[in-house]
């Protein structure tokens, strides 16, 4: 956006108006005593593209509205505002005109035909919030009241962290805390809440089912084996000549397996039993040292009533044995609730051990007693009963393998469920991310750290080290000073160093569309005028270089105007000096 010129309209024939005022190529100066109305003529530009300002009542009555004319691209825009009641009408080329009645509609068309987006942003009332043109132009626009106090000073604050998110918006970055991500970000911890109970059920449902059985590789192999050995034996029955001894054989095998069954289930309990106490005796240990810090405590908090071990409320002797002692405790704690976990997994595979051991005793005895009856049996009552003990066993086995590869898909499931969460808290992390992984933004902090030295060593600034730091806020320190702590010349210096450093860097980007920096008044006695001068010119070197434009006015200091810049000067009289608006037939020539 290039400005091309501004002009005042006067309210009825003896209303106020000024001509028409052409900004220059470069620079354009106001230079006249303090009274002469340079502070209205520069509030007027970003008045134009919705700023809220207020002018003196005078001014109100005798001017009717105020025409900013500007270029962007191809297009020349005349931007008419009214005094008093917010109304805008906007004509471009081919005759067209937009009339707006709220600055929320004017910024809304002002960022489409700029081409800059329009973010849904968090408002510091936390409901969606729009950035509009008035809280942008603040890092282009220096005013004269508070400007000069803070690199950022806009006419109302009504987005959360506005200036770094004025600062993201122009250089191209997406917000620090975007409406709809705040609205994902409570949808994902939703999510999230929801995901944490269906993974506790889950675990509950894969640990019961653990107790239940052995799921180790070994124990999946030798039910394998074993359903195989039945299969082979079912076979082998039916197909033997000696269909007697077949079946006798199959029953001794029968009950040798179901003995061997039998001791590895008792050794598997007395395991666990051990296993049992080896917890018991963990927890008892545990215990104690809970007691010990217990009374390691007390004995802290008596040696504290003494006042010749701490004569101070405040003298912090304990402090970081306190810290010490509820982290301990609390770490001994969750020890304490694991091991009882422990143990009531350990007494649910006991009972169902137990349970296994008694099935399992039943089922040899059958055995045992149907080798015993052989002798009194046909061969055909022996054949029967040989396959239904074969058969029976097969089943049992091939259940467990079922119990088991239902367990496997349990895992599985709570896998993905597991899984599912880690990528929720991804989204949780990113949705959350203020600025910490954006490269980008890191980028433009370190450039703007370097430009920010180089524009505070051009103005000479006393007493504030070069040590520049700009936080993810976007708050500036100096040798890890705020600006806040500066007062004075020192302080206005910095507040211009951050204006030239993001002015130079953004206008780099040719494509970028504020290509001006205004400065309304700066604090000239707190400025040396050769200061200011060196600054203007490094100001007009950076123009020349990426095509920017600069508005300065100033009472004290006159800038050197050479073709094509230009220079404003009052020319309609008043009573005391000449002014900057007055009637049309009274202005000097």
């Amino acid at each position: 956006m290039k400005l091309l010129s501004l002009k005042w309209v006067a309210r009825g024939v003896n209303g106020w108006e000024s001509p028409l005022l052409e900004f220059g190529h470069r620079t354009t100066s106001l230079h006249a005593p303090n009274g002469s109305g340079k502070t209205p003529v520069v509030q007027a530009i970003p008045f134009c593209l919705g700023f809220d300002t207020k002018f003196q009542n005078d001014i109100v009555e005798r001017c009717q509205a105020v025409v900013l004319t500007i270029a962007h691209g191809e297009e020349v825009y005349a931007i008419c505002r009214e005094l008093g009641d917010f109304h805008v009408t906007v004509e471009g080329d081919e005759d067209r005109k937009l009339e707006f009645l709220s600055e929320g509609d004017l910024s809304k068309a002002l960022f489409e035909a700029f081409g800059l987006p329009m973010p849904a942003l968090v408002g510091t009332n936390r409901r969606m919030a729009r950035p509009y043109l008035s809280t942008v132009l603040p890092i282009f626009y220096v005013r004269q009241v508070g400007g000069y106090d803070d690199p950022y000073r806009a006419p109302g604050n009504f987005i959360a962290d506005q200036f770094v998110e004025m600062v993201r918006l122009v250089f191209g970055l997406s917000p620090k805390r975007s409406y709809t991500a705040q609205r994902d970000l409570l949808t994902a911890r939703d999510e999230l809440d929801a995901m944490q109970r269906k993974i506790v059920f889950q675990q509950k449902v894969v640990a019961d089912m653990s107790a239940s059985g052995d799921d180790m590789p070994l124990m999946r192999e030798q039910l394998a084996q074993r359903a195989a050995t039945l299969n082979a034996r079912l076979v082998a029955m039916r197909e033997s000549v000696d269909v007697a001894g077949a079946a006798n054989d199959a029953l001794l095998e029968l009950l040798h397996d179901e003995e061997e069954r039998i001791r590895g289930l008792r050794r598997e309990r007395a395991n666990l039993q051990a296993r049992e106490h080896g917890i018991d005796s963990i927890r008892a240990e545990i215990e104690g040292e809970i007691r010990t810090l217990s009374l390691n405590e007390e004995s802290k908090r008596a040696f504290e009533s003494f006042f010749d071990v701490c004569g101070r409320p405040d003298c912090g002797l304990f402090e970081s044995s306190a810290v010490s002692y509820a982290k301990n405790l609390m770490y001994l704690k969750d020890q304490i609730k694991d091991l009882e976990a422990n143990v009531e997994r350990t007494d649910m595979q006991l009972s169902l051990l137990d349970a296994r051991v008694i099935a399992e005793t039943t089922e040899r005895d059958i055995l045992a007693a149907k080798v015993r009856q052989r002798e009194s049996q046909g061969t055909t009552a022996e054949l029967v009963s040989a396959v239904q003990s074969l058969t029976r066993e097969l089943l049992e086995t091939e259940q467990r393998r079922a119990a088991l590869e239902q367990l496997d898909e349990e895992k599985r499931k709570y896998i993905r469920l597991d899984a599912e969460r880690s990528r929720i808290q991804d989204r949780i992390a990113m949705l959350s991310n203020h600025g910490r992984s954006d490269l980008e933004f890191n980028a433009l902090r370190r450039t703007l750290q370097a430009l920010t030295v180089k524009w505070m060593d051009a103005l000479n600034t006393p007493n504030a080290s070069r040590i520049v730091e700009i936080d993810l806020e976007f708050k500036f320190r100096f040798g890890g000073q705020l600006i806040d702590v500066f007062n004075g010349s020192t302080r206005s210096r910095l507040v211009l160093a951050i204006h030239a450093a993001l002015f130079e860097y953004y206008l780099q980007d040719a494509s970028r569309p504020f290509r001006f920096l205004i400065l309304d008044t700066p604090k000239q006695q707190e400025l040396a005028s050769e200061d200011l001068a060196r600054y203007l010119g490094y100001l007009q070197l950076v123009c020349d270089k990426y095509g920017g434009q600069i508005v300065i006015s100033s009472t004290e200091y006159r800038h050197a105007i050479a073709e094509p810049d230009r220079e404003w000067r009052p020319t309609y009289p008043g009573e005391k000096r000449l002014m900057y608006l007055g009637r049309a037939s009274e202005m000097h020539s």
